[in-house]
């Protein structure tokens, strides 16, 4: 039975990824331990699913559109940049969803409990809501990157319009990620 790679996710606009990339550019020029994501792969994961079945690829779907109706545009701010698991000692760098977050957090808890339903156990993790700058590939630039983020603590990207669901087919190759739509959704 084939596997489908896949995750809900908020998808950002061409202005934000924008700024994301800057940042990236940034940091860049400062440390060379990171493996940088690519701006057009930065997305707000709300649920990573994993390898499922195909068969479950259309109930999921339902779900997913089910969950979102009546869920309206929201705002969300992108600011701070920080790193898992703490900035000594960092795999993953990312910049933060900030205040007001409400909104985020009751459609992602919505999604969790209907996802259980039908077989996905939620995750035992309190949902920090982020997007991932890079992931940690050397050990021996983790003093510097804790200074970086200590830098960059605060930095402000801004306000965005939290308006696209997309239900997120994964499909990893040597060159990385390959990203495709299972289910597009537009609040």
């Amino acid at each position: 039975m084939a596997k489908v790679r896949s995750f809900i996710a908020l998808d950002l606009p061409e202005d934000l990824k924008k700024s994301l990339q800057n940042l990236q550019d940034e940091l860049r020029n400062q440390t060379d331990c990171v493996r940088w994501v690519k701006p057009d792969h930065i997305h707000l994961t709300l649920k990573f699913l994993g390898a499922i079945a195909e068969s479950q690829v259309a109930p999921i779907a339902r779900i997913f559109e089910d969950v979102a109706t009546g869920i309206r545009p929201f705002t969300l701010h992108a600011a701070g940049v920080g790193a898992f698991p703490n900035p000594r000692n960092p795999k993953v760098i990312w910049v933060g969803i900030n205040d007001p977050v409400q909104p985020l957090m009751q459609f992602q808890k919505q999604l969790e409990e209907a996802l259980a339903a039908i077989g996905f156990a939620p995750e035992k993790r309190l949902y920090a809501p982020h997007l991932t700058l890079g992931r940690v590939k050397e050990r021996r630039g983790k003093h510097h990157i804790e200074n970086l983020i200590e830098n960059y603590k605060n930095h402000h990207l801004g306000c965005f319009t939290a308006d696209t669901l997309v239900f997120y087919r994964s499909d990893l190759v040597p060159e990385g990620p390959v990203y495709s739509s299972l289910k597009t959704i537009h609040l």
